[in-house]
């Protein structure tokens, strides 16, 4: 009796045509590090597109590398420790090169992209990173002055990245009578 070949473990991944995915990072007690998780927060409460997932973390994982791999779109959020406090970067991504040795903690956005092509033969069509440059990173659960007046901005920044990748638009409802 012949053997049937095993399929690769991407095509037991339930791939949803349109879904996007955005993984806020960051310490909301450290001051300006939990300027990833209010984005996230704020994007997952009034959602731009249909098919969005937030995923609030703490820290990029491997484990991420599953969600990414069924994603058309990942926007990774975070605080970046050396840009100037309240910048906006909006940076594209590519899959590193190489995994670094040890998966422990210290996975960057480019690794979890290699580990999601290794592990599942796919990555997004898109992958950004939006950052905020930060001041404080204290302990803390209050964003400095400029991390809080980049907030709208960088909000601003992870939904045009999402809208670049036609995805449909949600439409919100209004409560104000006409």
């Amino acid at each position: 009796m012949a053997t049937q070949p095993i399929p690769p473990l991407s095509s037991h991944l339930p791939h949803l045509p349109g879904h996007a995915l955005v993984l806020a990072c960051g310490n909301t007690l450290r001051g300006d590090d939990g300027v990833g998780w209010r984005i996230g927060c704020a994007v997952e409460q009034r959602p731009p597109c249909d098919g969005l997932t937030v995923v609030l973390t703490q820290q990029l994982l491997p484990e991420h590398a599953e969600a990414i791999s069924t994603a058309d779109i990942v926007v990774f959020v975070d605080c970046s420790a050396v840009t100037a406090a309240g910048t906006v970067s909006t940076i594209d991504l590519r899959p590193a090169v190489s995994l670094p040795r040890i998966l422990t903690h210290h996975l960057d956005p480019a690794a979890l992209l290699r580990l999601a092509l290794d592990l599942y033969s796919r990555t997004p069509a898109r992958a950004v990173a939006v950052t905020v440059g930060g001041e404080s990173f204290a302990l803390t659960d209050q964003l400095s002055k400029a991390v809080r007046s980049a907030v709208p901005k960088a909000l601003e920044a992870v939904r045009a990245a999402l809208a670049a990748e036609t995805l449909a638009p949600v439409t919100h409802a209004s409560t104000h009578a006409s």
